[in-house]
Formats: structure tokens, sequence, C-alpha cells
């Protein structure tokens, strides 16, 4: 997966602080370096570092989704963040998608 390094540097800090065994990594945003998702059966987490790039301090972007078990074209957007540290967004990731 070609991305940003906020976006790799972030994953491998994951792999190591959550069970990524459960999690598939979802790059539905290819063309955006800075951003990927991780879903769990139908929730999925969008995450973008796209604003923070050339920041000093990084900081991110999320949506928690809900995916239609009929129609995975239909996302329910539960939860918005927005300019996030790091912390925050792993305790939201744990929780959302109980890992």
């Amino acid at each position: 997966m070609e991305k940003d390094k906020t976006i790799l540097n972030f994953i491998e800090k994951l792999k190591l602080m959550l069970d990524f065994t459960l999690l598939k990594v979802v790059d539905n945003w290819s063309s955006d370096l800075c951003a990927f998702g991780l879903q769990k059966g139908n929730k999925l987490v969008y995450i973008s570092t796209f604003n923070f790039v050339d920041k000093s301090v990084v900081k991110y972007d999320y949506d928690l989704e809900l995916i239609d078990g009929l129609d995975e074209t239909k996302i329910k957007i539960l939860k918005e963040g927005r300019g996030v540290i790091e912390e925050e967004l792993i305790e939201e990731l744990r929780g959302f998608l109980e890992v």
C-alpha cells in the first residue's frame, strides 16, 4: 500500500496496540495518499491526515461508519472527528471496533 509516512507510521503503531487479526485494512481511497480505512464486520473507520501532514504534530480526521449489510454502497456515518490527537483516535477505534 503506497501511502504518506503519516499513515504508514500510524498503521505500524496500531499493529502494536490492536489485534490486527480481527481487522481489515481498507484502501478505498488509493489516490489519496493520506487516507485509509479499518474495517471489522460492517463497521468501517475512515482515517485521514491530509489536513495535517506538514504540521509539527500530526492530527487526524476520522469518520465512524456503518455499512449496510444488504447494500455495501450504503454507508451511514455515525460520528465524525476532526483534528484529533493520536491517543483520542486510538480510543475511538478501540471502542467502535471493539478490539
